[in-house]
């Protein structure tokens, strides 16, 4: 009996001892979680952020969205706009900078608090590995959640502002070049001569004068209409569908003008309205024949972009100004006013307003681009493989096996031509 005792105790023991490590293992565990609770409850109480009946938003989990932020839920009968209100107070309390505040688009007692764990870089240089290959992207940048890109499908054109030396001409660079590996048709309007896109003479024509860039324009609106008829009768609605019915093949066609400004202040009256017409029709109803404008611009001015184009190119990307204006026109806050001082720091506004640091350009991208198409020569002992094999999304990694030598040298004469029109 006795030793029935003695085992029924031993037993009872281990398991509350068992229990007891259980319980301090789970305390353990819950404890940064119990703390994350304290921590927020206390802030909230402090800065009065709390619902009608007094209750303060519930914390439910972090989750790390990317290397720069971090996003923090709450379930709470708060408004957004009470976040919002107290968001500089939350700043000071945590000591880290808010990126956003976000509502749950399926739960709207769910809010977000993005936080940074880490400034983005102040230079990101530009090489192969940022080209997304897929047909409708360019990459702008890296912002907080990760590349930022521009989605030609959605945004056809776009307005890049900045002031002088915010790196306004290098992001047109990094989309000129990204455009010339997809082999779309580039055409650029600059009236400081191609000084800044000398690199990419060899491969694009550049228009610097008011005639030659009427004319391009013109044929662009053309172009345009050419396509439109074509849709209509196949009964598609955009390029891709085209394309894909194999008839023929239309390439993209995008208009980089560095200085919108510039083009547009002539005072030859009857220039004026044939480049305001051209730019709005282009801007109006080019969209789905694969014809894009992109724009740069020195500093926005309502006298300079009328209303219908402004309505008609949604993508924009802004770089700081000192002036609040400049910021409101293109974006409808003066947030770019606010922008650290760093050459590339850009906001871009597509579905979201987000803060990005712009690629750099360096010439070097264009000269290994021309190094590549080099390699198409007469003879197969020309061609490098081990060169072909370490680039980077390298966008001739497949060129040597699929297309015969002419073919190489069909490529490099279509894109010195780039920009002659398909009809």
């Amino acid at each position: 009996m006795l030793v029935l005792y003695t085992d029924t105790t031993t037993i009872v023991t281990i398991v509350i001892l068992l229990v007891i490590s259980l319980g301090l293992h789970q305390y353990k565990k819950e404890l940064p979680f119990r703390k994350k609770i304290k921590l927020y409850n206390t802030m909230f109480e402090e800065i009065k952020l709390y619902s009608k009946n007094k209750e303060l938003p519930i914390f439910l989990e972090e989750d790390v969205i990317s290397d720069y932020v971090i996003a923090i839920s709450f379930k709470t009968l708060n408004t957004l706009s009470d976040f919002y209100s107290r968001k500089d107070l939350m700043e000071v309390y945590i000591n880290k900078k808010i990126i956003d505040i976000r509502q749950d688009k399926e739960d709207n007692q769910i809010i977000y608090i993005l936080i940074q764990e880490k400034p983005l870089p102040e230079s990101i240089t530009f090489d192969d590995a940022y080209v997304d290959m897929e047909d409708n992207l360019l990459n702008i940048g890296v912002g907080y959640y990760g590349i930022v890109s521009l989605n030609l499908e959605k945004y056809p054109h776009v307005f890049i502002a900045g002031e002088t030396g915010s790196g306004k001409s290098n992001i047109l660079k990094c989309m000129i070049y990204q455009s010339l590996v997809k082999e779309y048709d580039v055409i650029l309007i600059d009236f400081k001569r191609g000084v800044s896109f000398s690199s990419f003479s060899d491969v694009v024509n550049i228009y610097y004068d008011y005639v030659s860039a009427k004319q391009v324009l013109e044929e662009m609106v053309i172009e345009t209409n050419k396509r439109l008829d074509l849709f209509r009768k196949y009964r598609v609605d955009n390029i891709n569908d085209y394309n894909n019915l194999r008839i023929s093949t239309l390439n993209r066609k995008i208009v980089f003008i560095d200085e919108l400004a510039e083009l547009l202040k002539t005072r030859d009256k009857e220039l004026s309205n044939s480049l305001y017409d051209s730019i709005e029709t282009l801007t109006r109803l080019s969209r789905a024949v694969g014809i894009h404008l992109i724009m740069g611009i020195q500093r926005p001015d309502s006298t300079i972009i009328n209303g219908q184009i402004k309505n008609n190119v949604s993508f924009r990307i802004c770089g700081r100004f000192v002036d609040k204006e400049p910021s409101r026109i293109m974006l409808a806050t003066d947030m770019a006013s606010n922008l650290p001082n760093i050459k590339g720091r850009f906001l871009v506004k597509g579905n979201d307003l987000e803060e990005v640091q712009c690629f750099y350009y360096t010439d070097r991208s264009m000269s290994e681009f021309n190094n590549k198409d080099n390699l198409y020569k007469e003879n197969d002992e020309y061609f490098n493989f081990d060169y072909i094999e370490t680039e980077s999304i390298s966008v001739f990694e497949n060129a040597v096996d699929e297309e015969t030598t002419q073919m190489k040298e069909d490529k490099k004469e279509d894109i010195k031509i780039s920009n002659e029109l398909i009809f």
